[in-house]
C-alpha cells in the first residue's frame, strides 16, 4: 500500500476510536442478589417406561 492509504487508514481508525469513547459506556442494569427462581417445569405430556 501507499504511504497516503496508511495515513487515511490510521486517520480513520483514531477517529473512530475517539468516538467510540466520547460515547461513554452505557450502563447495565444490576444484578439482584439472593433472588429465588424455581426451575421451570414442562407442560408436555412425556412418554414413560411402559409407554411402548
Amino acid at each position: 500500500m501507499s504511504e497516503k492509504n496508511i495515513e487515511m487508514m490510521k486517520k480513520l481508525i483514531e477517529e473512530k476510536r475517539l468516538k467510540g469513547l466520547k460515547r461513554g459506556v452505557t450502563q447495565r442494569a444490576e444484578k439482584t442478589t439472593g433472588e429465588y427462581r424455581k426451575a421451570n417445569r414442562s407442560t408436555k405430556k412425556t412418554g414413560g417406561v411402559f409407554d411402548k
